[in-house]
């Protein structure tokens, strides 16, 4: 039996949580001196998302194996609407999602399949090693409905050695229990999770880890 776990888009970013602050009027009984004209800032990593190809619209030279996601076992890319049953056919994907989608699927008695990318992030170690800055994780991870599946998205923060010093993870949901989309067979549920990037994080492997629901992932 094969299973398939599927998501519409994710996202990974880092920011501040002193960015956004509440700002400061000046006095009314003092003056306030023009601004002066500033350099534009550098480009920096916060506030972006990470996550190129997030929702696997970039397309390979082979249809079978999504860029920029490793290992590319059981990974592919397909449009909205090209597969009868699982999206109402026909559907040409919408504006915050893309036209195309990745899938995870895997053959029973195997009970679990990740696939991984890599984001360096030294640009942003000055803020990191102050533990300034929050990592952000979202998805809409689903699948069949009343399928027995679920998955899971882990950043795992590494220092330049690779050494795990932290991580996060998105809640595992259950597909047999996930919300019906209102054409075709299958649902999509919003996963979130966020943690302060520990110091000395040098580079985050974010995972998409799905599996069997009934055995855990």
């Amino acid at each position: 039996m094969k299973l398939c776990v599927i998501f519409a888009i994710v996202g990974l970013g880092i920011s501040s949580p002193i960015a956004g602050g509440p700002s400061r009027t000046a006095s009314p009984s003092k003056a306030v001196s023009p601004k002066k004209k500033t350099a534009t800032a550098p480009t920096t990593q916060l506030d972006r998302k990470l996550l190129k190809n997030r929702g696997g619209e970039a397309k390979g030279k082979d249809s079978k194996h999504v860029p920029d996601w490793q290992p590319a076992d059981g990974l592919t890319e397909v449009k909205y609407g090209s597969v009868s049953g699982k999206w109402d056919w026909g559907l040409c994907g919408c504006a915050t999602c893309g036209n195309r989608y990745p899938r995870l699927a895997f053959e029973v008695p195997r009970h679990e399949l990740s696939t991984s990318r890599t984001i360096d992030v030294t640009q942003s170690a000055s803020d990191i090693d102050r533990n300034l800055l929050t990592a952000s994780i979202s998805a809409y991870p689903g699948g069949f409905r009343d399928s027995d599946t679920t998955s899971i998205l882990i950043a795992s923060f590494q220092g330049a050695s690779g050494t795990e010093l932290g991580k996060g993870v998105t809640k595992p949901y259950d597909g047999r229990n996930i919300p019906k989309a209102p054409k075709g067979g299958t649902g999509l549920v919003s996963c979130q999770a966020s943690e302060i990037v520990p110091a000395g994080t040098k580079k985050i492997v974010f995972t998409w880890k799905s599996g069997v629901a009934s055995l855990g992932c």
